[in-house]
């Protein structure tokens, strides 16, 4: 992440909240298909890069519960966050780190992962050589990223929300995290960084949320979203979430959602 969205997501409820209610949404799922990734490498070194909240952390002690682990995130309250929800932390060293500057020595570890963080780099080539230079000979880089925002319908409802209630200037944020999902462009720049035999795959899982509500709450308090609305119109907080509670209850159902993701894995190795 760069600065602005480092400190957007430290706002003092906006962890919390991306946690409860997009931790189950959006992160869980693809959580549990990357762990397994990971372990199919059979590392006893993980770096994880952008961690978040933990939920790509629990699901690598779980399948791999000898490996070190050291979880980084450049927001230290994303960070806090995750140290309270990761209960069994005898293998794991939590750091502050940038992705693009990682504080590390060369060739230190089997595999560098990252869930959903590689969107927000400002400089993503910079990023991977990182990956490559901490990373052992014939170590794994494995990351995902969304796939096209109009492959992910419910974000894309947000996106058109914005643009009703704001039509001169909508909020925008989530164009960014759903700007990475070209399979050539990622290959490329992976080249350009120096990795080989890169592979990517679009996987699509489900996202769950217990109801609509608590979906509409999560995409709308818990990511810097949340603070352009508020900027412009606070007053309009309460109408959107119930506007976007309704849509998404039209699409998934009241209660027990269960939402259609789509998103791109990538794995490439260093020689």
């Amino acid at each position: 992440m760069d600065t602005t969205t480092k400190n957007s997501f430290s706002g003092s409820s906006i962890p919390f909240k991306y946690e409860e209610y997009l931790g189950p949404l959006l992160f869980e799922s693809y959580a549990m298909d990357l762990a397994k990734r990971v372990k199919e490498t059979s590392p006893s070194n993980i770096l994880e890069i952008a961690c978040g909240t933990g939920r790509l952390t629990n699901q690598l002690l779980k399948e791999i519960p000898n490996a070190q682990i050291t979880a980084t995130d450049i927001n230290s309250a994303m960070l806090n966050v995750a140290k309270d929800i990761v209960k069994d932390q005898k293998n794991i060293t939590w750091e502050i780190a940038d992705a693009m500057s990682l504080p590390f020595n060369d060739e230190h570890f089997d595999c560098v992962t990252a869930q959903f963080g590689v969107m927000f780099y400002p400089d993503k080539i910079k990023a991977h050589k990182e990956a490559l230079r901490v990373l052992k000979k014939g170590g794994t880089y494995i990351f995902n990223s969304w796939n096209k925002m109009e492959e992910n319908r419910f974000i894309h409802l947000v996106k058109e929300l914005m643009e009703e209630y704001f039509p001169a200037d909508p909020p925008s944020f989530y164009n960014l995290p759903f700007s990475y999902f070209e399979p050539a462009i990622i290959s490329a720049e992976l080249e350009e960084a120096g990795f080989q035999y890169i592979k990517t795959s679009l996987v699509k899982v489900n996202g769950y949320s217990k109801d609509a509500k608590s979906a509409a709450i999560g995409l709308l308090e818990g990511t810097p979203i949340y603070a352009s609305i508020i900027e412009k119109d606070e007053t309009l907080l309460p109408e959107i979430i119930n506007n976007l509670s309704g849509k998404l209850a039209d699409l998934y159902g009241k209660d027990n959602l269960s939402v259609p993701l789509q998103a791109i894995v990538t794995t490439a190795k260093k020689k």
